[in-house]
């Protein structure tokens, strides 16, 4: 199963499924709160006054929920709130919330929607420092519930449910609940995706089929536009390994929430898990340009969440850019990546996504200002420009000086700054040194040799588990196994390597242009004409000009 780059961990949490029956009895009552801990019927939101004040944007999409006022800027802010709820920009959703509660502290909805915003995701867990303020939100909507109609109704119960007395939220009663909630109103797009969101949540692992991809796409196929239900369903069948169910909907969320940094990214995650890497890259790139103009619109503080995010957008498209030899963009969006990521102090998981800049500049930058470059301070850094270097050296056919960087890359890694390259960093670095010896072999004629280097590569590589959001390293080794494979006359063998490559790694054109050499030496030239055809088409220049040395 693949899962998502997390900017938290997702807790585990089992959960008692209530029925349907106990929702309806539960859901119409108005649950019990300790009176000390309930707001005074006048209090109002506030917004400190050190933060911009909040501006209303357009282009962010689909909103699907109405407040209870008929204050018409009170609306806006509300649908402004819930579409960056979907958009997973939960900071700004909390702000045009309060803002909606600073128009009409009446509206009920706009407290829910505040409570909403200040709760775990996928992505924020557990969140418990917001557990205090989103408890009293969700006090103050259930408050003034009394006016709201039935499904309002359940949703602030069931924030209240999941906001009740504990140091914790209660994600696996409020998921449950919700779930109950959706059966009984199995018409409401609404309710069916934060029922599906909540258990998403907290859900240990997905499985095809689930009542949580069922609920998605019932949604789905009464309202294509809802962007809230296209991003869920990216991330579930990016879990279950069903992205190309996805596609469809992927293709027309970009255009259904321009103004959205993330969602404009989130297709990335359809389109690189089937093999479109040039549309991975495109929508990355797009969204990283939406991310910066809607800074400089809005200027929202400072969040270490959105600052994350554009990082994992920068990943995504230079990994997308290598994967179909796409060095312009991979080098300018390096370029950007160094700029705010890898100056000045750099956090752990900034300079391990920082691997792939050195990648674009191995691969396709220039190799004399490689060679000049200052050697860096910090080990992985260090392992990096070693194997960008060797890259250098492999396109120059240069086997004495790509065995000498590996070398450097193995003293690394028996030396003492050793423990520095941390859990991740250490299988990533050993695979950075097995795939220069497995490209000094292979420039070298030592076909065997190569296939043996890359072959403990591929399986190092299998056991670290990267994921595939984009993965750490930025292509797979086995194809490099069976290049050498093929060198050295083994094309059944390659053949049977390539197509268990090419099922986890779809459509990669360095892969299908070796499996349409294998094929074309065992004798079957259609199909060696088709992989030959779906090579050119996935590769920016002549992916014949490529040799199975870097191949």
């Amino acid at each position: 199963m693949r899962r998502l780059l997390r900017i938290a961990v997702l807790s585990a949490v089992g959960a008692m499924a209530l029925s349907a029956e106990a929702a309806q009895d539960s859901a119409l009552q108005t649950p019990q709160v300790p009176d000390e801990n309930c707001l005074d019927a006048g209090t109002q939101a506030t917004i400190p006054t050190s933060e911009p004040a909040p501006v209303l944007v357009d282009g962010l999409g689909y909103a699907g929920l109405e407040p209870d006022t008929p204050n018409d800027e009170a609306r806006a802010w509300f649908a402004q709130g819930v579409k960056l709820v979907w958009a997973f920009d939960e900071a700004e959703a909390i702000r045009a919330f309060r803002q909606a509660q600073l128009v009409d502290p009446q509206c009920a909805m706009c407290f829910f929607g505040e409570a909403w915003a200040r709760s775990p995701t996928i992505n924020l867990q557990p969140r418990t420092e917001e557990l205090a303020a989103a408890r009293a939100a969700a006090q103050r909507a259930t408050a003034l519930a009394g006016r709201l109609g039935e499904r309002d109704r359940l949703l602030v119960r069931g924030m209240a449910i999941r906001t009740a007395a504990g140091e914790t939220f209660d994600n696996a009663a409020y998921a449950a609940f919700m779930e109950a909630a959706a059966l009984r109103l199995p018409r409401d797009d609404t309710v069916a995706i934060i029922a599906a969101s909540a258990r998403m949540q907290v859900a240990e692992e997905m499985h095809p089929g689930s009542l949580t991809q069922r609920l998605i796409e019932r949604v789905l196929a009464r309202n294509p536009d809802h962007g809230g239900a296209i991003h869920f369903y990216i991330h579930l069948t990016d879990w279950i390994d069903r992205q190309h169910l996805a596609v469809p909907f992927a293709e027309r969320l970009g255009r259904i929430a321009p103004g959205a940094s993330h969602l404009v990214h989130m297709p990335s995650h359809s389109f690189y898990g089937v093999g479109r890497y040039r549309d991975a890259a495109v929508v990355n790139v797009a969204a990283i340009a939406v991310d910066r103009d809607y800074e400089q619109r809005v200027r929202p503080p400072r969040s270490e969440y959105r600052w994350a995010l554009r990082r994992h957008n920068m990943h995504f498209a230079m990994n997308s850019a290598l994967a179909r030899g796409d060095g312009e963009t991979a080098l300018a969006v390096a370029r950007q990546y160094r700029e705010e990521y890898l100056s000045g102090e750099v956090t752990p998981p900034s300079r391990l996504l920082g691997s792939s800049t050195f990648y674009a500049a191995g691969l396709h930058g220039d190799p004399a200002e490689l060679a000049g470059s200052p050697e860096p301070e910090h080990a992985l850094d260090k392992a990096y420009r070693h194997y960008a270097r060797g890259e250098a050296m492999a396109r120059r056919s240069d086997a004495a000086a790509v065995r000498a960087e590996a070398r450097a890359i193995a003293a690394l890694r028996e030396g003492t700054d050793a423990p520095s390259l941390g859990p991740y960093g250490t299988p990533l670095v050993e695979v950075l040194q097995l795939v220069l010896e497995g490209r000094a072999a292979m420039l070298a004629g030592d076909h065997g040799s190569a296939a043996a280097a890359y072959r403990k590569a591929m399986d190092r590589q299998l056991a670290a588990n990267f994921g595939n959001d984009p993965p750490l390293f930025w292509y797979s080794v086995r194809r490099s196994l069976a290049a050498a494979l093929l060198a050295g006359g083994d094309a059944e063998g390659a053949r049977d390597q390539l197509f268990a490559s090419l099922r986890r790694w779809p459509n990669d054109a360095l892969a299908l242009y070796a499996l349409s050499l294998a094929e074309r030496r065992i004798g079957n030239s259609a199909s060696a004409d088709r992989n030959l055809a779906r090579a050119r088409a996935g590769w920016v220049g002549d992916v014949t000009q490529v040799p199975l040395t870097r191949i």
